[in-house]
């Protein structure tokens, strides 16, 4: 969601709709047989990329094709879209190309060990620093798959540092220059870690049992829990620490017998959707939850809106619950846990 359209891909393409009337703006599509993989948006720019090889730059708001790329390798392709450059992969590389003319900019070769790269996201740092978080070897059975952070010069595509780090799903990116990240040596132990052009360093650490990291931003970071059952089987407990610290700066308990699902912290606010437990038992039953908007700092309850009531999955996962996907333009965009159902869109 950008400036009032809501972005969404379809088989060969990608269509803008208008966030208020759900009126389709434009639409881009390359035809039969041209299905699209990876899809993301900036403040200026939606980037495609194609199972062919082809990445696509389009003004957001027109809707008009700018550019386009052919990098000519099939197959999956990721795409991060950070401080105007477009970074994607190739083999045993990583490149770069400018948002708006899709020029190329820079290209990182990868080590021998990582012939076989895929870019999981792209951060903008201080100082001409980009931060790519890869996965190495993800198409590779023969060879350990492993992930590293790079530190990049974004004007000439040096690497200025390498770190060996864990599942990018594991970590969350808070303000600034600030990743919460497992200790790869130390699984349990969740370290926030700064980032500048001389490298990565831990500032603070969260206490071992708060390893459930799921959301960072505006100052905090969020770890959801099950302290009854000490399990990530429902969170029931939001613990919400300063992300310069460390310290613990308060907590909220979901009342007997529902849970949270992933929260998103935006604007200096915690949006998060509280629901029932669901067991297998619940597939196909309708349920109602409530979302609820906190102040980040406090943790105070600002408002709760209770949401139409919706069915669960049929194909149910024992983990499914209702996250938050996004939050823009007043709308937040709520959606089931690994499931390919609709989304809900709740409006301020």
């Amino acid at each position: 969601m950008k400036h009032g359209l809501y972005l969404q891909d379809t088989v060969f393409g990608v269509t803008a709709v208008n966030l208020r009337t759900g009126k389709e703006y434009w639409r881009y599509e390359r035809g039969v047989n041209r299905v699209l993989w990876e899809l993301e948006v900036s403040d200026r720019t939606v980037v495609v990329g194609h199972g062919d090889g082809r990445l696509v730059g389009i003004d957001l708001r027109t809707g008009k094709l700018l550019w386009r790329v052919e990098m000519r390798e099939d197959g999956y392709r990721s795409v991060g879209l950070a401080g105007g450059q477009v970074v994607t992969e190739a083999p045993g590389t990583v490149r770069a190309f400018d948002e708006r003319e899709g020029r190329s900019l820079w290209t990182v070769k990868m080590p021998e060990s990582c012939p076989d790269v895929l870019v999981f996201s792209v951060h903008a740092l201080p100082e001409h620093l980009s931060a790519v978080h890869v996965i190495c070897n993800v198409a590779s059975r023969d060879r350990d798959e492993y992930e590293l952070l790079l530190g990049v010069d974004n004007r000439t595509g040096k690497v200025l540092w390498r770190q060996p780090t864990v599942d990018p799903k594991l970590t969350a990116w808070g303000d600034g220059h600030t990743l919460v990240a497992p200790d790869p040596d130390r699984p349990q132990a969740i370290q926030l870690l700064d980032m500048d052009r001389q490298g990565i360093s831990a500032h603070a650490t969260l206490p071992q049992d708060e390893w459930d990291v799921v959301a960072a931003g505006s100052g905090t970071v969020l770890s959801g829990t099950d302290p009854e059952e000490g399990s990530e089987d429902h969170d029931t407990l939001l613990q919400a620490y300063d992300i310069r610290e460390g310290r613990s700066s308060w907590q909220l308990r979901a009342p007997a017998s529902q849970e949270y699902g992933f929260p998103k912290i935006a604007d200096g606010r915690v949006y998060v959707v509280r629901q029932p437990f669901l067991t297998e038992a619940d597939s196909g039953r309708r349920i109602r939850a409530d979302l609820l908007i906190l102040d980040a700092d406090s943790g105070r309850l600002l408002h709760t809106l209770r949401l139409p009531a919706m069915t669960t999955p049929d194909d149910f996962d024992y983990f499914e619950k209702l996250d938050i996907l996004h939050t823009a333009d007043g709308a937040v965009s709520i959606g089931w846990r690994d499931g390919e159902g609709d989304l809900l869109i709740a409006t301020d």
